[in-house]
């Protein structure tokens, strides 16, 4: 999943890949405190204003907090684990600076994308025969992924 939420490290040696994994461990903090905050918004709005929600939806909500937070918890752990040794540093900055690694990153985020896209589109189809709703939520789904990879295109054509 590094590949998908992090960018391509450039890191020529163990102090700039010691610098990228400390900006790394911020915003694996900031996932942390965004699961921390799910979780104690959805208890305040589950216990007044959203009392009538069933257990199914709070579980969900739940969940997913919980979930940010114990996931950045091990990317937490690994970070450091990696900080603190020279050697896993290194081996570290390797795997990840190795052009076949971050190739097939890039296959398979592309790959994903084109899953992503059949699925939406079948479900739209399909979805048109049971619901409205459904068919629009594809619809607006898909014009979202194709607006902005079209905005990212051109973000990235004119930065590099």
């Amino acid at each position: 999943m590094k590949g998908l939420f992090c960018a391509h490290c450039k890191a020529k040696n163990n102090e700039e890949y010691r610098e990228v994994l400390k900006k790394r461990l911020i915003r694996v903090r900031l996932i942390c405190l965004a699961g921390v905050l799910i979780i104690l918004s959805a208890a305040v709005l589950f216990h007044t204003v959203l009392a009538e929600t069933g257990d199914y939806h709070q579980g969900v909500t739940y969940g997913m907090g919980t979930g940010l937070i114990l996931g950045s918890i091990v990317a937490m752990l690994r970070i450091h684990r990696t900080l603190a040794s020279e050697e896993k540093l290194k081996e570290q900055r390797l795997k990840e600076t190795d052009e076949r690694e971050v190739e097939i990153s890039n296959m398979a985020l592309r790959q994903t994308a084109k899953l992503l896209l059949a699925v939406l589109y079948l479900s739209m189809v399909f979805g048109a025969l049971v619901s409205e709703e459904l068919l629009d939520l594809c619809c607006l789904l898909i014009g979202i992924f194709l607006l902005s990879y079209i905005g990212f295109q051109k973000y990235y054509e004119n930065k590099v």
